[in-house]
């Protein structure tokens, strides 16, 4: 299982306190100091669709218009490289199903 996210976002530190919790194992992947790779945007659309980011984020708004329909539509996914704290995190890619965001009860339905 690979947490893709920033350590200082509230919502990554309870996702990751919810694993620890559990003794479920995971790799950190540090999405502000190690970047994103194309792969990985790509499948996280191809789950999530647009919900891959999070359209109330700072990083959102300073996108400009032709990069947030670019975004929105999956066709081309260089804005989130460039900007990688646009994901809604924290994204998870997990064994046969990728999801972001944190909620406990939904983890837990997932087998998390």
């Amino acid at each position: 299982m690979i947490l893709y996210g920033i350590p200082n976002c509230d919502t990554v530190a309870r996702a990751r306190k919810f694993l620890e919790a559990r003794n479920m194992a995971y790799d950190f992947h540090d999405v502000r100091k190690d970047g994103l790779e194309t792969q990985v945007v790509q499948a996280a659309y191809a789950a999530l669709g647009e919900k891959t980011f999070n359209m109330r984020s700072p990083t959102w708004r300073g996108l400009n218009d032709l990069e947030k329909q670019q975004l929105r539509a999956g066709d081309d996914f260089s804005a989130a490289l460039q900007h990688p704290t646009v994901l809604k995190r924290p994204l998870v890619v997990h064994d046969e199903f990728i999801t972001n965001g944190f909620n406990a009860d939904d983890w837990q339905a997932l087998g998390l």
